[in-house]
């Protein structure tokens, strides 16, 4: 090769370097602002009570705009024809719905708060592999429930009194650790965590969970692991002969929600003034039936998401991989934490909510690729 043609391909190689190196250093940005995003959202409610309600507008506006930002610049790289129709209808009806609200400037906060939530969840999902989402969301949770624990037992042997700073509540802390709980197994099974610190921070969870004594969050607990049997027992049947599990699956929901259906004025009572049961009763017939739509329809989505091979050619036989059930898992987690308090309409269960219905839209992303 001539001199001219080494110079010309050691410029090559310097300049793919340089890029590579100004990807990553992107990347790195974009997880660290979304598991700034998690910690914040989850702590929520311990923020807006000790600053007000202009702190978490601010916190949750800020974050919208600097995913906006992003969005913008990757706008053409986004098929936003597929982002989940229910999801627009539920927050334009919920927008709707300010025009009879009995306390206006709240719900102004509270939509816009939803809006920005709902944003940042897209920011996060379209603009982050989804390995790097999932590590973001585990990283934010072991800060939210490591320092939430150590605060808690602190108080609990000093003052002997409860303190919930950095949740706000009980039940969002037991929330947070039910989660991080469902992420570190996922991760342990992907291999994309370091399986000493994995088994400590699992056990930090769980002490976490028997310390808040959440009922809802044991609860919870029982059903994610009732639907992780279904999805096991479905990878494992051929795809032709599943009609008998489909069958069963459907039975389970179907008692669910015949339960739910005859002791709602129970539910409604046991649960928080925040809740997604006093949230319904609240709401008119549009908000109620896009509501109720986007959940179904994210977690029909999720189940498929969570059974099915990856494929996106003719191979139909590589392997399952464990994240992709973390869609169905959180899902259902938030629906039955939700039945007892507000965890999805507080902005931390929305955002979860929001990220799973987008997700599923776009499965290819679940590979972790920028597709």
């Amino acid at each position: 090769m001539s001199p001219s043609d080494l110079t010309l391909l050691e410029h090559t190689r310097t300049e793919s370097a340089r890029t590579r190196r100004a990807q990553k250093a992107i990347q790195l940005a974009d997880t660290g602002l979304a598991s700034l995003a998690f910690v914040a959202l989850f702590a929520e409610d311990a923020l807006r009570a000790t600053f007000g309600n202009a702190v978490g507008v601010a916190l949750a506006t800020l974050i919208c705009v600097l995913y906006s930002l992003r969005l913008l610049r990757h706008w053409r790289s986004v098929r936003w024809m597929r982002m989940p129709l229910m999801l627009v209808l539920f927050l334009g009806a919920a927008g709707v719905s300010l025009l009879w609200s009995e306390n206006l400037p709240e719900s102004v906060i509270a939509w816009a708060i939803a809006l920005a939530t709902s944003g940042a969840a897209i920011g996060m999902t379209m603009l982050l592999p989804w390995p790097a989402l999932i590590k973001a969301l585990g990283t934010a949770l072991r800060w939210v429930v490591g320092i939430g624990f150590v605060l808690e037992a602190i108080s609990a042997f000093v003052t002997r009194m409860p303190l919930w700073a950095l949740t706000g509540h009980l039940e969002m802390l037991s929330f947070a650790a039910l989660t991080l709980l469902i992420v570190l197994a996922l991760q342990l099974a992907e291999r994309t965590v370091w399986r000493g610190w994995a088994y400590v921070w699992i056990v930090i969870a769980i002490a976490t969970l028997v310390f808040t004594h959440s009922l809802a969050s044991w609860i919870a607990l029982g059903f994610v692991a009732v639907v992780f049997g279904f999805v096991m027992w479905a990878r494992a049947t051929n795809p032709l002969r599943r009609r008998t599990i489909y069958v069963a699956f459907c039975v389970l929901l179907g008692g669910i929600a015949t339960s739910v259906a005859l002791l709602w004025s129970s539910f409604a009572e046991a649960s928080s003034s925040g809740s997604w049961a006093v949230m319904i009763s609240t709401l008119r017939t549009g908000g109620l039936v896009f509501f109720i739509a986007l959940l179904v329809t994210t977690y029909w989505r999720s189940w498929f998401v969570a059974i099915d091979r990856p494929q996106w050619d003719l191979d139909s036989r590589r392997p399952f991989t464990a994240t992709s059930m973390l869609p169905i898992l959180l899902t259902t987690e938030l629906i039955v934490s939700g039945t007892f308090d507000n965890q999805l309409t507080t902005a931390s269960g929305l955002l979860l909510l929001v990220i799973c219905a987008v997700v599923t839209k776009y499965p290819e992303r679940l590979r972790g690729e920028n597709r």
